[in-house]
């Protein structure tokens, strides 16, 4: 359970690019290169992530802290992964306050957006090869759900 945590906290303060990006690393890291779950428990949890309303990337996080370390697990890894952005932005809104409006701040949110872009569409790439992979079903839902989504702008939940 210690490396569950570790992973998670070191996850949750170095992560970057998103749920789908922090998703996609712990499919990497977990299922992948450490192999501390199956692809099995990895793509159900991510599935039960995707049902409940919420954040995706935490929701999977506290799914696997579930599964190694039941509730209390859960507890450990959700905490470990959520406090460091938390903490993060705090800072961010403290200096903010501190030193008023930060023209530098806002510029350098604005070059991280390409890379946030990036790091988004590398992870759901990964993430529809390793669960859809050649199922045409679930191509023909993902792509109905695409068009539905970006026609609409919103997410229905009937689709």
């Amino acid at each position: 359970m210690r490396d569950f945590v570790l992973y998670f906290l070191r996850l949750g303060a170095l992560g970057f690019g998103g749920p789908i990006a922090l998703v996609g690393y712990m499919q990497r890291d977990l299922v992948e290169t450490r192999r501390w779950l199956t692809k099995e428990d990895f793509t159900q949890g991510l599935a039960l992530a995707q049902l409940a309303p919420g954040p995706l990337a935490a929701q999977t996080a506290i799914y696997i802290g579930w599964l190694r370390g039941g509730s209390f697990g859960a507890a450990l890894v959700g905490l470990a992964f959520v406090l460091p952005s938390f903490l993060m932005v705090l800072a961010v809104a403290w200096l903010y306050l501190r030193v008023g409006g930060l023209p530098w701040m806002q510029a350098a949110f604005y070059g991280i957006g390409a890379a946030v872009i990036a790091l988004i569409a590398r992870g759901a790439t990964k993430l529809i090869k390793s669960t859809i992979a050649k199922d045409k079903l679930g191509w023909a839902i993902c792509g109905v759900n695409a068009f539905v989504t970006a026609w609409t702008e919103s997410e229905l939940v009937w689709m």
